[in-house]
Protein backbone atom coordinates (compact mmCIF):
# COMPACT_ATOMS: atom_id res chain seq x y z
CA UNK A 1 0.00 0.00 0.00
CA UNK A 2 1.57 3.17 -0.86
CA UNK A 3 2.78 5.62 1.87
CA UNK A 4 0.79 8.91 2.91
CA UNK A 5 2.79 11.93 1.81
CA UNK A 6 4.51 13.10 4.62
CA UNK A 7 4.33 17.07 5.21
CA UNK A 8 7.49 18.21 3.39
CA UNK A 9 10.57 19.78 5.10
CA UNK A 10 13.05 22.06 4.14
CA UNK A 11 15.53 20.38 1.19
CA UNK A 12 18.73 18.93 2.42
CA UNK A 13 21.82 21.63 1.62
CA UNK A 14 23.49 21.16 -0.97
CA UNK A 15 24.22 17.92 -2.98
CA UNK A 16 23.24 15.81 0.00
CA UNK A 17 19.41 15.27 -1.20
CA UNK A 18 20.23 14.82 -5.15
CA UNK A 19 22.64 12.14 -2.92
CA UNK A 20 19.75 10.73 -0.71
CA UNK A 21 17.74 10.53 -4.11
CA UNK A 22 19.81 8.57 -6.21
CA UNK A 23 20.49 6.00 -3.61
CA UNK A 24 17.01 5.61 -3.30
CA UNK A 25 16.98 5.08 -6.81
CA UNK A 26 19.40 2.35 -7.07
CA UNK A 27 18.41 0.52 -3.82
CA UNK A 28 15.15 0.39 -5.08
CA UNK A 29 15.76 -0.76 -8.43
CA UNK A 30 17.50 -3.83 -6.85
CA UNK A 31 14.80 -4.28 -3.89
CA UNK A 32 11.79 -4.06 -6.42
CA UNK A 33 13.39 -6.45 -8.65
CA UNK A 34 13.74 -9.13 -5.56
CA UNK A 35 10.38 -8.65 -4.25
CA UNK A 36 8.03 -6.93 -6.70
CA UNK A 37 6.28 -3.89 -5.96
CA UNK A 38 4.19 -5.46 -3.01
CA UNK A 39 6.67 -7.26 -1.50
CA UNK A 40 9.55 -4.43 -1.06
CA UNK A 41 8.25 -2.35 2.33
CA UNK A 42 8.92 0.76 2.80
CA UNK A 43 11.28 0.14 5.65
CA UNK A 44 13.63 -2.10 3.47
CA UNK A 45 13.60 0.50 0.72
CA UNK A 46 14.46 3.15 3.19
CA UNK A 47 17.35 0.71 5.15
CA UNK A 48 18.70 -0.18 1.62
CA UNK A 49 19.62 2.75 0.93
CA UNK A 50 21.11 4.07 4.18
CA UNK A 51 18.13 6.72 4.10
CA UNK A 52 15.12 7.52 6.94
CA UNK A 53 11.33 6.47 6.02
CA UNK A 54 10.67 10.16 5.32
CA UNK A 55 12.95 10.56 2.44
CA UNK A 56 10.95 8.09 0.21
CA UNK A 57 7.97 10.40 1.16
CA UNK A 58 9.99 14.00 0.28
CA UNK A 59 11.71 12.90 -2.96
CA UNK A 60 8.59 11.07 -4.18
CA UNK A 61 5.66 11.40 -2.20
CA UNK A 62 4.94 7.65 -1.82
CA UNK A 63 6.33 4.32 -2.84
CA UNK A 64 4.19 4.10 -6.10
CA UNK A 65 6.29 7.63 -6.68
CA UNK A 66 9.34 5.93 -6.08
CA UNK A 67 8.43 2.61 -8.44
CA UNK A 68 7.72 4.89 -11.01
CA UNK A 69 10.82 7.41 -10.87
CA UNK A 70 13.20 4.22 -10.72
CA UNK A 71 11.62 3.11 -14.18
CA UNK A 72 12.35 6.60 -14.74
CA UNK A 73 15.69 5.96 -14.50
CA UNK A 74 15.84 2.46 -15.84
CA UNK A 75 14.72 4.37 -19.13
CA UNK A 76 17.00 7.28 -19.17
CA UNK A 77 19.59 5.21 -18.28
CA UNK A 78 19.52 2.73 -20.68
CA UNK A 79 18.37 4.99 -23.45
CA UNK A 80 21.63 7.45 -22.72
CA UNK A 81 23.58 5.43 -26.18
CA UNK A 82 20.62 4.10 -27.88
CA UNK A 83 18.49 7.11 -28.10
CA UNK A 84 20.39 9.52 -30.55
CA UNK A 85 20.41 6.32 -32.87
CA UNK A 86 16.96 5.76 -32.70
CA UNK A 87 16.40 9.59 -33.28
CA UNK A 88 18.50 9.73 -36.25
CA UNK A 89 16.23 6.40 -37.77
CA UNK A 90 13.68 8.62 -36.91
CA UNK A 91 14.72 12.05 -39.00
CA UNK A 92 16.31 9.59 -41.62
CA UNK A 93 12.43 8.01 -42.19
CA UNK A 94 10.94 11.65 -42.11
CA UNK A 95 13.03 12.66 -44.51
CA UNK A 96 12.12 10.37 -47.26
CA UNK A 97 15.42 10.18 -48.28
CA UNK A 98 16.88 7.19 -46.74
CA UNK A 99 17.54 4.53 -49.56
CA UNK A 100 17.33 0.60 -48.86
CA UNK A 101 21.38 0.47 -48.32
CA UNK A 102 20.98 3.14 -45.86
CA UNK A 103 17.50 1.58 -44.18
CA UNK A 104 19.91 -2.10 -43.96
CA UNK A 105 23.36 -0.07 -42.80
CA UNK A 106 21.44 1.58 -39.67
CA UNK A 107 19.35 -1.65 -39.13
CA UNK A 108 22.64 -3.25 -37.75
CA UNK A 109 23.82 -0.10 -36.43
CA UNK A 110 20.66 -0.22 -34.16
CA UNK A 111 20.97 -4.28 -33.24
CA UNK A 112 24.37 -3.95 -32.77
CA UNK A 113 23.88 -1.15 -29.87
CA UNK A 114 21.10 -2.99 -28.18
CA UNK A 115 23.49 -5.79 -28.52
CA UNK A 116 25.61 -4.30 -26.35
CA UNK A 117 23.29 -2.43 -24.19
CA UNK A 118 21.36 -5.77 -23.53
CA UNK A 119 24.35 -8.69 -23.18
CA UNK A 120 27.26 -6.47 -22.54
CA UNK A 121 26.96 -3.92 -20.19
CA UNK A 122 26.98 -5.11 -16.65
CA UNK A 123 25.34 -2.17 -15.64
CA UNK A 124 22.13 -3.62 -17.49
CA UNK A 125 21.97 -6.79 -14.89
CA UNK A 126 20.29 -4.13 -12.21
CA UNK A 127 18.34 -3.41 -14.78
CA UNK A 128 16.58 -7.15 -15.95
CA UNK A 129 14.51 -8.27 -12.88
CA UNK A 130 12.91 -5.30 -12.55
CA UNK A 131 12.03 -5.22 -16.34
CA UNK A 132 11.06 -8.62 -16.48
CA UNK A 133 8.63 -8.25 -13.41
CA UNK A 134 6.88 -5.44 -15.40
CA UNK A 135 7.26 -7.97 -18.49
CA UNK A 136 5.43 -10.52 -16.92
CA UNK A 137 3.13 -8.82 -14.35
CA UNK A 138 2.27 -4.65 -15.65
CA UNK A 139 2.49 -2.31 -13.00
CA UNK A 140 2.63 1.17 -12.41
CA UNK A 141 6.17 0.99 -14.45
CA UNK A 142 4.64 -0.55 -17.72
CA UNK A 143 3.71 2.15 -19.46
CA UNK A 144 6.66 4.21 -18.17
CA UNK A 145 9.00 1.00 -19.55
CA UNK A 146 6.83 1.31 -22.76
CA UNK A 147 6.85 4.15 -24.27
CA UNK A 148 10.27 5.57 -23.11
CA UNK A 149 11.52 2.25 -24.58
CA UNK A 150 10.38 -0.76 -25.79
CA UNK A 151 7.56 1.23 -28.39
CA UNK A 152 10.48 4.01 -29.76
CA UNK A 153 13.26 0.54 -30.41
CA UNK A 154 10.51 -1.94 -32.19
CA UNK A 155 8.80 1.01 -34.28
CA UNK A 156 12.04 2.22 -35.36
CA UNK A 157 13.09 -1.74 -35.83
CA UNK A 158 10.35 -2.07 -37.58
CA UNK A 159 10.33 0.75 -40.08
CA UNK A 160 13.91 -0.19 -40.74
CA UNK A 161 12.66 -3.44 -41.89
CA UNK A 162 10.08 -2.33 -43.71
CA UNK A 163 12.36 0.38 -46.23
CA UNK A 164 15.12 -2.60 -45.93
CA UNK A 165 13.19 -5.54 -47.09
CA UNK A 166 12.36 -6.77 -50.42
CA UNK A 167 9.08 -8.38 -49.62
CA UNK A 168 6.29 -6.59 -48.90
CA UNK A 169 4.31 -6.83 -45.34
CA UNK A 170 1.34 -5.49 -43.67
CA UNK A 171 2.34 -3.77 -40.34
CA UNK A 172 2.04 -6.73 -38.03
CA UNK A 173 3.95 -8.55 -40.07
CA UNK A 174 6.85 -6.24 -40.00
CA UNK A 175 6.05 -5.88 -36.52
CA UNK A 176 6.33 -9.58 -35.39
CA UNK A 177 9.74 -9.47 -37.83
CA UNK A 178 11.20 -6.69 -36.22
CA UNK A 179 10.62 -8.31 -32.61
CA UNK A 180 11.73 -11.03 -33.87
CA UNK A 181 15.06 -9.81 -34.25
CA UNK A 182 15.08 -7.87 -31.12
CA UNK A 183 14.05 -11.23 -29.25
CA UNK A 184 17.33 -13.44 -30.47
CA UNK A 185 19.07 -10.44 -28.61
CA UNK A 186 17.16 -10.45 -25.56
CA UNK A 187 17.12 -14.27 -24.96
CA UNK A 188 20.89 -13.60 -24.29
CA UNK A 189 19.38 -11.70 -21.26
CA UNK A 190 16.43 -13.34 -20.29
CA UNK A 191 17.96 -17.02 -20.72
CA UNK A 192 21.31 -15.57 -19.91
CA UNK A 193 22.44 -18.47 -17.06
CA UNK A 194 21.20 -21.70 -19.80
CA UNK A 195 22.98 -20.00 -22.41
CA UNK A 196 26.27 -19.17 -20.54
CA UNK A 197 25.95 -22.88 -19.40
CA UNK A 198 25.30 -23.96 -22.57
CA UNK A 199 28.31 -22.28 -24.59
CA UNK A 200 30.61 -23.07 -21.87
CA UNK A 201 31.18 -19.46 -21.53
CA UNK A 202 31.17 -17.63 -17.41
CA UNK A 203 30.31 -14.62 -19.25
CA UNK A 204 29.88 -12.30 -22.06
CA UNK A 205 33.36 -10.75 -22.62
CA UNK A 206 33.82 -8.12 -25.61
CA UNK A 207 35.10 -10.99 -27.96
CA UNK A 208 32.37 -13.30 -27.02
CA UNK A 209 29.63 -9.84 -27.34
CA UNK A 210 31.46 -10.09 -31.39
CA UNK A 211 30.24 -13.38 -32.00
CA UNK A 212 26.75 -13.11 -30.67
CA UNK A 213 26.80 -9.74 -33.02
CA UNK A 214 28.22 -11.10 -36.06
CA UNK A 215 25.20 -13.91 -35.69
CA UNK A 216 22.44 -11.39 -35.13
CA UNK A 217 23.86 -9.53 -38.56
CA UNK A 218 24.00 -12.64 -40.27
CA UNK A 219 20.40 -13.84 -39.40
CA UNK A 220 19.13 -10.16 -40.59
CA UNK A 221 21.15 -10.71 -43.96
CA UNK A 222 18.95 -13.62 -44.33
CA UNK A 223 15.66 -12.63 -43.45
CA UNK A 224 16.09 -9.65 -45.82
CA UNK A 225 17.31 -11.82 -48.74
CA UNK A 226 13.86 -13.14 -47.73
CA UNK A 227 15.63 -17.35 -47.49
Amino acid sequence: MPVAVAKREAAPAGSRGDETRERLLKAALRIFGELGFEGASTRALADAAGANLAAIAYHFGSKEGLYRDVAKFVVERSSETILPTIDRIAQSIASKKLSRSDAIELLHQLLEQFSAIVIGSRYTDSFAEFMMREQLHPGAAFEILYDGMTRPMTEACASLLALASSRRADRTTTLIRAQTLLGQILVFRTSRASVLRQLGWHEFSKEQLKVVQSIVAENVEWILAGK
